[in-house]
């Protein structure tokens, strides 16, 4: 479980009356206004086995660690802490618990209470009561929820859902060369008003490490 004396150490240095935290430009337009809604839930997926979704889940948490917002992930197991520095991360705004195990609802329970924004990737599908639970305590505690899995794994609506689609690898030619930085299409959908879709190409990351549009 989280360590409650961390957590009560780490409150969200802006109010939950602000109503958004900032994104970084390149990823301002999948999201609508170009920032994080608090009190919503993000899901990220890819649409035809396409990889990314975890640099695009932790990328989304880049700005709002920045500006002085605490965040949290839960159940990454190693994310690579270099190339979530080079992606923008605040590593001193950020709380990692790799392994929670079936614990993951009560620690993300917590961590929402205390949080700007919690970052989850569930090991299985997530059950109907529980996500429900997970949803209600969010919006009352104004918190930005990223679940990386996407609809697989998050039964309950998404205020907005980020597919990855149409990816590949830049930099080999006929099997030869070095990896220099993925491109792929990202598909935004959401219920509300919150966003009516669109489809946005970024280089998740580049050659430097960074997200940039493509």
């Amino acid at each position: 479980m989280v360590d409650v004396s961390l957590a009560g150490r780490v409150r969200p240095v802006s109010s939950p009356r602000e109503q958004v935290l900032p994104l970084l430009p390149s990823l301002a337009p999948l999201l609508p206004g170009g920032r994080l809604q608090r009190g919503s839930v993000v899901t990220v997926g890819t649409g035809d086995g396409t990889g990314g979704s975890t640099t695009l889940a932790f990328a989304l948490l880049a700005a709002a660690s920045v500006a002085g917002s605490w965040c949290a992930a839960i159940g990454t197991a190693d994310p690579g802490i270099v190339a979530l520095a080079e992606m923008g991360l605040d590593l001193g705004r950020l709380v990692l618990v790799p392994r929670p195990g079936a614990a993951w609802p009560e620690v993300a329970a917590e961590l929402v209470d205390e949080f700007d924004a919690v970052l989850v990737c569930p090991p299985g599908r997530t059950g109907s009561g529980v996500a429900r639970r997970l949803t209600a305590r969010i919006r009352r505690r104004r918190a930005v929820f990223v679940v990386r899995g996407g609809r697989g794994v998050w039964p309950e609506g998404s205020d907005v859902h980020l597919s990855l689609e149409r990816g590949r690898w830049d930099g080999v030619d006929a099997g030869h060369g070095h990896l220099r930085g993925r491109h792929v299409e990202v598909v935004s959908s959401g219920r509300r008003s919150a966003i009516r879709g669109g489809r946005t190409g970024l280089w998740l990351p580049t050659a430097a490490g960074v997200v940039a549009p493509g």
